[in-house]
C-alpha cells in the first residue's frame, strides 16, 4: 500500500463548500484590474497542516499537509484508506470546508513523500547507521550521516543540477521522542508506542515528472490505488552497487574508537582494502569516526590509495538485502 506523509495537493474551487472570510487577499494593477484575489492559510499552529492557498482567479486551491493532520492515527500515512479522515480533519478546524468525494476524485498531487516504516527486530544504533552511510552506492549520491540528541540517520541526495533525488533512512523512534508538538496532544502515548522500534525510510517527490515516473499519473486516486513500492525501487537501484565488495567488519570492530585509533590499529593500506578501494567511501569512513577536521588524515590516505588503487575486496553486505526485503513485504 502506497503510503505517504508530506503531500502538496492541487484541487479546483468546486470542491469548496464553504470559505472563512479570514485571510482574504485582493490586490489591483494601477489600471484597477485585480491581480490577486485569494485566502491564504498558514501558520496556524495545528499539527500536520502547513497552508491552504485558495486563488479565485486561478480557480483552485493548494493544500499543504501532512499525516500528523491525521492525530492519533499518525502511523498509517497518507493512504487510500485514510485520506478521507485527513479531510475530515482539516474540516473540522472551520477554516473552509471540502466536499469529501469531489476532492478525491479531482485532487492531484504536486509533490509527495513516500514513507515505509520498518522494523529490523534489533537496535539500529550508531553502528547501523554508521554503516549505512558507508555502503557503496551508485556515484551520483551525496551521503550525509548525521547525529543528534533529537535523531539518528542518513540522508542520499542526487547530484543532479536540477531537480535532486532525496532518499533518508532514520531512527523515527528517536526523532518521536523529541517531538514537543507531540506531547500536548492527548494521543502522545499511542503515537509513542505505534512507533517503537520503527526506522522510517522517506523519498521526496518534489517534482510532476518525479511522480509519473513511479505511478504513471499525479492523480491522487490512483497513486494512493498503486501497489508501486517506489521506495524498493529507489533503494534497490542505489545500492545496485553493492555486489559483496564491501567490508563491514570494519564498523563492527571498531564502533567507538578514534579514527586516529583505527589508523594505528590496522593501517591505512587495511583500511583502503577495506572500503573496496573506493575514495567517496574512503574519505565517508574517515569522516563518520573523526569528530572534526577529517580532512587532516586524507593526505596520507591519498598517497597510500594511489598506490594500491587497483585491488578489490569481497565480503558480504547483508544489511542490504534485509532492507529490500522488508521494503518489499
Amino acid at each position: 500500500m502506497t503510503r505517504l506523509d508530506s503531500v502538496k495537493i492541487i484541487v479546483p474551487n468546486n470542491c469548496l463548500e464553504l470559505t472563512s472570510d479570514s485571510y482574504h487577499t485582493t490586490l489591483k494593477n494601477r489600471f484597477d484590474l485585480i491581480t490577486e484575489d485569494s485566502f491564504t492559510f498558514n501558520k496556524l499552529g495545528v499539527r500536520g497542516l502547513k497552508s491552504i492557498k485558495i486563488d479565485n482567479l486561478a480557480k483552485n486551491t493548494i493544500l499543504d499537509f501532512s499525516s500528523k493532520i491525521l492525530r492519533a492515527d499518525y502511523v498509517e500515512g497518507i493512504n487510500k484508506n485514510t485520506i478521507s479522515q485527513a479531510i475530515d480533519n482539516i474540516n473540522d478546524l472551520g477554516l473552509i470546508k471540502l466536499d469529501t468525494n469531489k476532492f478525491i476524485d479531482s485532487a492531484k498531487f504536486l509533490s509527495l513523500d513516500v514513507t515505509d516504516n520498518i522494523k529490523l527486530g534489533y537496535e539500529t544504533n550508531e553502528l547501523f547507521y554508521t554503516t549505512l552511510a558507508n555502503v557503496p552506492l551508485a556515484q551520483k549520491y551525496d551521503i550525509s550521516y548525521y547525529k543528534s540528541k533529537s535523531n539518528l540517520g542518513v540522508v542520499w541526495s542526487g547530484k543532479q543540477k536540477t531537480l535532486k533525488d532525496r532518499f533518508i533512512f532514520y531512527d523515527k523512534t528517536k526523532e518521536i521522542k523529541k517531538d514537543k508538538t507531540l506531547f500536548s496532544t492527548d494521543y502522545s502515548n499511542k503515537i509513542t508506542n505505534d512507533f517503537i522500534g520503527v526506522n522510517r525510510i522517506e523519498q521526496n517527490l518534489t517534482s510532476l515528472a518525479q511522480i509519473r515516473a513511479y505511478y504513471k499519473t499525479t492523480n491522487l486516486t490512483d497513486v494512493l490505488q498503486s501497489d508501486t513500492k517506489a521506495n524498493l525501487i529507489k533503494f534497490t537501484k542505489m545500492t545496485s552497487k553493492s555486489d559483496n565488495n564491501f567490508d563491514l567488519r570494519l564498523f563492527e570492530h571498531y564502533q567507538g574508537m578514534s579514527y586516529k585509533a583505527i589508523r594505528i590499529s590496522i593501517g591505512e593500506v587495511e583500511i583502503i582494502k577495506r572500503c573496496n578501494y573506493d575514495w567517496s567511501r574512503i574519505e565517508l569512513f574517515v569522516k563518520s569516526f573523526c569528530d572534526k577536521n577529517y580532512r587532516r588524515y586524507l593526505v596520507s590516505l591519498r598517497d597510500e590509495y594511489q598506490r594500491l588503487n587497483k585491488a578489490l575486496g569481497k565480503t558480504d553486505v547483508g544489511i542490504i538485502e534485509q532492507i529490500k526485503q522488508l521494503l518489499s513485504a
